[in-house]
């Protein structure tokens, strides 16, 4: 009998990268209109802006509509900006505009190597197959770019459930789409306050994605590279 009848998996930094990296795109976009800016100022003011937007929400559910998603990114530009000396509030549709188009530039996100012959192996067993992630209104249209759709049976991004992970409710969203009860579930990320706490929230199993080794959680099990997952599930 098979140990699971589900597999989650986050997107960022588990499923796809960008590239060069989040920080260069961002970056690109701000000297696509003309703001050239310290990198290291930009670093810091994305970090401060998003843990604002985070401590604003604290753990709490949200409206999940595509106005909503819009609203939270102008936002967190805005804040990004300001915290960088830039206080123009002409700039910041412009700005968000400019990101978007080159974070959905072809080869701004790309699958990690072993993403393509795990996920169709997993499929070939007959395990349902999921997504559940922190992610915007458009999370579809990302994993349609990088050819995921068909791999998948659930496609659950935090701006269309109106909660983020940690909240157990995203991961339910998840088993509830597919008819599958958590303890049949095995969800797999790279955060372990997201991924591995909200899955076992869920009442969830989880594996947390450590591609770099730093360890430091030793209360779960952790793997490398998604190639682990074919000797688990």
């Amino acid at each position: 009998m098979k140990r699971y009848d589900l597999i989650t998996f986050d997107m960022g930094y588990t499923l796809a990268y960008f590239y060069p990296s989040e920080e260069e795109l961002f970056l690109s976009a701000l000297r696509s209109v003309g703001l050239e800016i310290d990198p290291g100022a930009v670093r810091q003011a994305r970090n401060t802006a998003w843990r604002e937007y985070f401590a604003s929400i604290g753990g709490t559910t949200f409206e999940a509509t595509e106005e909503r998603d819009r609203m939270a990114e102008a936002w967190i530009m805005a804040q990004t900006l300001a915290h960088c000396g830039v206080h123009d509030q002409g700039l910041v549709d412009v700005v968000c505009k400019a990101s978007k188009a080159v974070f959905k530039a072809p080869g701004a996100v790309r699958l990690y190597d072993e993403v393509p012959d795990v996920l169709k192996t997993l499929r070939a067993t007959g395990l349902r197959l999921g997504i559940v992630s922190n992610w915007s209104w458009d999370l579809h249209e990302y994993v349609h770019m990088l050819g995921l759709t068909p791999y998948f049976d659930v496609i659950v991004g935090s701006a269309r459930v109106g909660c983020e992970k940690p909240h157990p409710r995203i991961f339910a969203e998840a088993l509830q789409a597919v008819g599958v009860p958590p303890e049949r579930a095995l969800h797999i990320g790279d955060s372990y306050e997201a991924d591995v706490l909200g899955a076992r929230a869920a009442g969830m199993d989880a594996l947390w994605l450590d591609r770099a080794g730093a360890g430091g959680h030793p209360d779960c099990q952790s793997i490398r590279d998604l190639r682990a997952v074919l000797e688990i599930a």
